[in-house]
């Protein structure tokens, strides 16, 4: 019978400063599921304490995203040493299953029938927007230093919709172990495009709306300025309510139109990352099960009108599994190496901010 005593000591330190684990090979057997679930237990209940203060108590009265408190949870406790022995395995195993879940919940929060209502230019402004800031962050991520998987995550959350989309990145750039297809660990990759993807969707939540009114914009075209260009949902919620209550309509819709692009942005990274083998030397599947979920979702939720009272809480339930997630993929990160390698990331992360909202202001001036 496995213990938990089995699992002590796995998680050492490699050069890189970010931890690594061994997993138990998994077996269809009861006693050996049962005995799996007690040793995530320990540490899937110390990442959900950190959620819980992530999202319920620091995010209520701290300006950013309860996700990036999360993760910063996660890396305050692994750079100062504060990671017990019984809370490795939970803690991976919380870096996991409920991100991929959260994924697909988050299509509940779409339907097909509202993004259509937006219009054909404006559809193609979105389409345009994300295609250009998605593969054009990539292509200049070694002009600033940047690796190609920090590359990916950074393009992929600010093309896409912030830390969702950079969690749904990481989740598919994970060769099953933690690390990428180049072996290389992906935690601290996904830490630093987080943190990326926040500060500079955060400035263009503040710059837009101002910019909008200097240009005389009307408060349409603004929302769809600020929705295909701005990072995180609450973002965007945020800035175009600065504007005015048409913009906030507009801005949020659109911003849920580039959140269904999603799953194509999330299959080109697998095709894209192909090359690099997987942990096992099987060849992962193209679209992964999370992102069908997520499809599925989007198709449930279009063809069914969702109580808002659930809807609410589906949501709730959305931000809070990606949410302790975050603290799951945190807790593999060294604060120190993170530092070291930050900078080229913050770089990129700027030029992609700009591209992206380059690329659809000049789409609202042609086609508005």
């Amino acid at each position: 019978m496995t213990t938990l005593s089995r699992f002590r000591g796995q998680a050492p330190e490699d050069s890189t400063g970010v931890c690594t684990y061994t997993d138990p090979v998994p077996h269809f057997d009861p006693e050996r599921w049962a005995d799996r679930g007690y040793e995530i237990l320990p540490g899937a209940v110390l990442a959900f304490v950190g959620a819980v203060l992530a999202h319920r108590v620091l995010g209520e009265w701290l300006p950013v995203s309860s996700l990036l408190i999360a993760i910063a949870i996660g890396i305050m406790i692994r750079t100062l040493g504060w990671v017990p022995d019984w809370g490795e395995v939970g803690l991976k195993w919380a870096g996991k299953f409920p991100l991929r879940l959260g994924i697909v919940l988050l299509g509940l929060q779409l339907a097909l029938g509202d993004i259509f209502d937006l219009g054909w230019e404006v559809l193609v402004i979105v389409v345009v927007t994300v295609s250009v800031t998605f593969f054009g962050t990539r292509l200049i991520g070694p002009l600033f230093g940047a690796d190609r998987t920090t590359s990916a995550l950074v393009a992929t959350g600010t093309a896409i919709c912030g830390a969702s989309a950079v969690a749904a990145g990481s989740a598919v750039l994970d060769r099953g172990d933690g690390r990428d297809r180049q072996a290389r660990h992906i935690a601290g990759p996904t830490a630093t495009a987080l943190a990326v993807v926040t500060v500079w969707g955060t400035i263009a939540m503040v710059v837009l709306p101002a910019l909008a009114a200097v240009l005389g914009m009307g408060q349409r075209s603004a929302g769809v300025w600020i929705g295909a260009s701005v990072h995180e949902v609450g973002q965007v919620v945020a800035a175009g309510g600065i504007v005015g209550a048409t913009a906030l309509t507009v801005a949020t819709v659109v911003k849920l139109a580039r959140v269904l692009l999603l799953a194509p942005a999330v299959v080109a990274l697998r095709l894209g990352d192909a090359g690099g083998g997987s942990a096992t030397g099987k060849r992962p599947p193209v679209m992964p099960w999370f992102v069908v979920g997520f499809l599925a979702a989007v198709a449930v939720n279009s063809v069914t009108e969702v109580p808002a009272e659930t809807a609410a809480f589906i949501t709730q339930v959305t931000t809070m599994l990606i949410t302790f997630a975050m603290v799951g993929l945190g807790a593999g990160v060294d604060l120190k190496q993170l530092l070291r390698t930050g900078a080229p990331a913050l770089l990129l992360g700027g030029a992609g901010s700009v591209l992206a909202a380059g690329t659809a202001f000049g789409g609202v001036v042609v086609l508005l």
